[in-house]
């Protein structure tokens, strides 16, 4: 059985040396799907006849996703407008400095990876993550891309 559960967020990036505007500083509102499989589960309880309660689902892409992405701005770490960032995370502002270059399909495969590790300590199985950069657009990653290393 798949079942999926969805969370927005608010973020900046830049890809550097793009041919067009998206060399630019710009944000946007990311929306990400997830899909986990597994068996139903048969115990008795609260959790019966469900793969994963969606609220425990959300929680952990809260956690993983939102908590530090949410509202921050996202720049690879050898961009060279790198050491204004940097002053700016000294001076409390959320910055994630990534050793990708800030793709939907890096970003997609890097929270793939990391929701991967959090769900396999439960026990439930990421069959995909989908991030939508812009309504329009978006990037599906699931174990086969995650195979080889940025």
């Amino acid at each position: 059985m798949l079942v999926t559960k969805e969370i927005e967020i608010d973020m900046g990036h830049r890809v550097p040396e793009h041919k067009s505007k998206c060399r630019s500083h710009h944000g946007h509102r990311y929306k990400i799907e997830v899909a986990v499989y597994g068996e139903l589960i048969t115990k008795k309880g609260s959790s019966e006849g469900m793969v994963i309660d969606f609220g425990d689902l959300k929680k952990i892409m809260m956690d993983v996703i939102d908590k530090q992405y949410d509202h921050s701005y996202t720049i690879y770490n050898k961009d060279n407008h790198i050491n204004f960032f940097n002053v700016m995370k000294a001076d409390g502002c959320k910055i994630n400095v990534v050793e990708f270059i800030p793709t939907v399909e890096n970003l997609a495969k890097h929270w793939f990876n990391l929701l991967d590790k959090k769900l396999k300590f439960k026990n439930i199985k990421l069959a995909y993550i989908r991030v939508w950069e812009t309504p329009t657009s978006t990037a599906v990653c699931s174990i086969e891309e995650t195979e080889e290393d940025f």
